[in-house]
């Protein structure tokens, strides 16, 4: 796990030197299916890719948080807007549905097409569909799982401000 860190960090770094385009852009929104905050953080790498990390963090069903650190390959003119493709890995340290004091590790990912909208003011709009694939943390409860937190279909709307 340090080493898995450790090289994350590492890619972030390399990534800030190579930055192009814009210094971050950040962004979330809120699950109103499945109660949770989405959080992300975006920077460029070179002129048509960019990488970042989305945090989620669940309110119900299995509740905690979620890491999926991301890379994308813009398909426009550059990586400040447009649409793009986006590969995501994820660990999760959520919390039994059947135990309030058990957490789970459940690891994933997915793959999905998305269009970033960029206004003057750098407000973002990013709508992303996509398919996403988890764990099931409790083999007992796979209909409960995959109709909620590990719901199969990763569609998102968010807002926010680019840099």
């Amino acid at each position: 796990m340090k080493n898995l860190l450790l090289t994350i960090l590492t890619f972030f770094v390399i990534s800030f030197a190579n930055a192009q385009s814009f210094k971050g852009h950040t962004s979330g929104t809120i699950g109103i299916l499945n109660a949770k905050i989405r959080l992300q953080y975006e920077i460029p790498i070179g002129d048509k890719f960019s990488t970042g990390a989305n945090i989620n963090y669940y309110f119900v069903n299995w509740t905690g948080p979620l890491i999926e650190p991301f890379s994308r390959y813009y398909v426009s003119e550059g990586n400040k807007s447009g649409g793009f493709f986006q590969l995501k890995a994820g660990y999760g340290n959520l919390s039994s549905l059947n135990s309030t004091s058990k957490r789970l590790s459940i690891f994933g990912g997915g793959v999905a097409w998305g269009y970033k909208c960029l206004k003057k003011s750098g407000f973002t709009i990013e709508p992303i569909i996509g398919v996403r694939v988890y764990s099931n943390p409790e083999w007992n409860d796979a209909i409960g799982w995959f109709l909620t937190t590990g719901f199969p279909i990763d569609c998102q709307l968010k807002f926010g401000y680019q840099f």
